[in-house]
């Protein structure tokens, strides 16, 4: 996961401001990314079956293999409209990401299940911390477009790393059950609707920052960079520290916690215009994405019998729909007016906030455990 991050750092941050070199306008910009997560969309549900049925280290390696040709074709590119196959195929390979989840809830211990995702899911900001720094320096010598090269040649050798993983067969319970797992209870019900609004809140603003700091306050694309790698690092950092204290504390109240200091981040930005400010700013809107990875855990635990994959391939598919209508939305808002991003995402985090608190702040009485 580290490796492969390493090399989506290289550009990930400044994608928005190459799609615009490519004529994309920021409903354009929107536009990309509502493509792409619908195409995210589309296969968690066959993935979550998928890996009901076979062997988990498999289909994540099947997934990084149809992650390495994007880039080239991004490479190629030369209008905004030719990047649409590639981020489609690049959106696609994450239908291993039930299995990916699937995987760790297997080798994780029950009790510290929040934990293990957090530290896990860690390893990927934690990439992307140090590649922007890379690709900051690299972009004095060389243009965006070569970047990819480079990302392409660390997203094989990422793939390779993955044989050397140990094999983790489906569960037999989980094997006689393809199915999909709907919420049948209160408390599933709003850890659906917590993943899906989260998404659609985070990702009215996530992808137009960078465009609204090259805007805004003329930053340029080796800066942002580095604010990327800021904002990375504080995702490792929050992923690991709020995924602990949701072990041994409210798991609600965890989540609203981290979404509160996103929200403070975001209003931040916009309030002090700054370039110096912006720097614990953005450390802070790191925290945004540590919540669910805190649902995630809930998940891998919210229901006895369940299957593994079966809960996280239809929920994951209602999250990615979140990221679909947020983007397209943020796109629509963005032309408008760049600040209504901001406003419209931290005031969601501090609704969320209220319904992750009020719904998860107390732990079910026995944690179910899977058969």
């Amino acid at each position: 996961m580290f490796l492969w991050t390493f090399g989506l750092g290289l550009y990930n941050y400044i994608w928005p401001l190459y799609l615009r070199d490519l004529q994309a306008s920021p409903s354009d910009v929107g536009l990309v990314f509502s493509i792409g997560f619908l195409a995210l969309a589309l296969s968690m549900i066959p993935g979550g079956i998928l890996a009901n049925k076979y062997e988990l280290k498999t289909l994540l390696i099947i997934g990084w293999v149809m992650s390495i040709p994007p880039p080239l074709m991004y490479y190629f590119a030369r209008t905004w409209t030719d990047v649409i196959p590639g981020i489609v195929l690049f959106q696609v390979s994450g239908f291993n990401v039930p299995a990916f989840n699937a995987y760790i809830a297997g080798a994780a211990d029950g009790a510290k299940s929040a934990s293990n995702f957090g530290i896990t899911w860690a390893s990927a900001p934690l990439g992307i911390v140090f590649s922007p720094l890379v690709g900051s320096v690299l972009l004095n010598w060389i243009s965006v477009r070569s970047i990819f090269i480079l990302t392409f040649v660390i997203f094989s050798i990422s793939t390779i790393v993955l044989f050397f993983m140990n094999t983790q067969p489906p569960l037999e319970s989980d094997a006689k059950s393809p199915r999909l797992e709907f919420p049948r209870s209160r408390r599933e019900g709003s850890l659906l609707l917590y993943l899906a609004g989260a998404a659609l809140a985070w990702s009215v603003a996530s992808p137009f920052i960078p465009l609204y700091f090259q805007d805004a306050l003329s930053i340029g694309p080796s800066i942002i960079l580095l604010l990327g790698a800021l904002q990375s690092l504080g995702a490792a950092i929050f992923a690991i520290l709020l995924g602990r204290r949701a072990d041994t504390r409210s798991q609600g109240g965890t989540m609203a916690l981290g979404l509160l200091l996103s929200a403070t981040g975001l209003i931040g930005i916009v309030l002090t215009r700054n370039l110096l400010l912006a720097f614990p700013m953005v450390f802070l809107i790191g925290s945004a994405r540590s919540p669910s990875l805190i649902a995630y855990s809930i998940l891998s635990t919210v229901r006895k019998g369940a299957s593994r994959a079966g809960q996280y391939g239809f929920y994951l598919t209602m999250e990615s729909l979140g990221f679909v209508l947020g983007s397209y939305l943020g796109g629509l808002l963005y032309t408008l007016t760049p600040i209504s991003i901001f406003y419209t995402t931290s005031t969601s985090f501090v609704a969320l906030a209220i319904l992750a608190w009020l719904s998860f702040r107390h732990k079910p009485e026995s944690s179910p455990s899977r058969q």
